[in-house]
């Protein structure tokens, strides 16, 4: 497999015209050799387009595309030995799925034998050993996905494999079976993966890294657990976890020196790693705080003390295998989300009091993250 580095690509669609649209703005990314990555984002935040250019179907209108230090910006598709599985695959009904994998293989002279023993190896990774004289057009689109996963991934020589939103017509219940299908095949054969998605679940539980984009800007490329406990921005924060962080404005006070975020009548200490980091005299400032960390208090403390901020259950949804509770601290209209245990016994209209522990509490200034220097 191989190393593809994205260096410093911009693209712009009809440039020079009052339609001209900037969808990839000086995006600098690099994918290591033999691992899982996934580009995450809204719809129309350029992770297609930028897919497209990796693979050649796109030339940027400025930047580079490298693999294993070669530039390859002006080579097309079928010169870059990259593999693509498209939203929706494209088969061949006139062979049988037999075929379908042993295609690319003829086509690049493979003696039949190892043709063979390629295409067997295959099937059996991707459970496919009995379909193999079916006809495609008797299959259903899951199973087709992975006939075109096979076929990318046959080739000794395939530098990596793009997937552009592969399971978009996979059925909800096949999804999970099919992604751990598509995991293993890459772990089985080291592949330089890269999948695009606007599914957080689906990049999380793919990709060792997640590239998150918006808006043709590469926003924050990292693991998902670093994605989770340390957002570079609140859109990060918001768009990572169900439901996202919670991000609360706030005004800045101070207490014995050491800055408190105040809310209302409410203050929050702010954890000591940052205060060295944060000027008093800040304005457009945030606290953010996951749902999971958050501490629900049945019993109302009555008053905001240094520990519980009483609040008023408005919404308790049931989320998997976990209540989710939206609730309003007193004497403002801020709304916080709590999670707590499925069988937490907890009403709408209840008073409780929640507790933000300093250490979990982020801290945002102009929507950007304040971290200790």
């Amino acid at each position: 497999m191989a190393e593809v580095e994205v260096r410093d690509i911009r693209h712009v669609y009809d440039p020079g015209t009052p339609d001209e649209t900037v969808a990839v703005d000086r995006v600098n990314m690099t994918l290591e050799d033999g691992s899982a990555n996934a580009l995450l984002g809204p719809s129309g935040c350029g992770k297609t387009t930028l897919l497209q250019i990796i693979s050649g179907l796109l030339t940027p209108t400025e930047g580079s595309i490298l693999i294993d230090g070669e530039d390859v910006t002006e080579l097309p598709p079928a010169d870059r030995d990259i593999a693509q599985v498209f939203q929706f695959p494209v088969i061949y009904d006139s062979m049988d799925v037999y075929g379908n994998l042993a295609f690319p293989l003829r086509n690049g002279g493979v003696p039949e034998a190892e043709i063979e023993e390629r295409i067997h190896r295959i099937a059996d990774l991707l459970e496919l050993g009995d379909l193999l004289h079916s006809n495609p057009s008797n299959l259903g689109p899951e199973l087709n996905q992975l006939v075109a996963l096979g076929r990318g991934i046959i080739r000794a020589d395939t530098s990596a494999i793009l997937f552009d939103e592969p399971m978009t017509d996979v059925e909800p219940s096949r999804k999970l079976t099919i992604r751990r299908r598509v995991k293993e095949a890459q772990q089985e054969f080291n592949i330089t993966a890269l999948y695009v998605t606007h599914d957080q679940h689906e990049a999380l539980t793919f990709a060792e890294k997640v590239a998150i984009m918006r808006d043709g800007t590469l926003v924050q490329y990292d693991t998902g657990e670093n994605l989770y406990q340390n957002p570079v921005n609140t859109f990060i924060g918001h768009f990572i976890g169900s439901p996202g962080m919670n991000l609360l404005a706030c005004d800045l006070t101070r207490q014995d020196g050491a800055p408190l975020a105040q809310i209302g009548p409410h203050s929050i200490a702010v954890s000591d790693a940052v205060h060295s980091e944060i000027d008093p005299d800040w304005t457009d400032c945030q606290i953010g705080i996951r749902p999971s960390s958050v501490v629900v208090q049945k019993a109302n403390p009555g008053e905001s003390t240094d520990d519980y901020l009483p609040a008023t259950v408005t919404q308790v949804e049931m989320v998997g295998g976990f209540q989710i509770i939206t609730a309003y601290l007193d004497e403002t209209e801020v709304a916080v989300k709590a999670r707590v245990a499925h069988d937490y016994a907890i009403e709408e209209g209840a008073s409780i009091g929640l507790r933000f522990p300093p250490d979990d509490i982020q801290f945002f200034h102009q929507e950007q993250a304040i971290r200790a220097s």
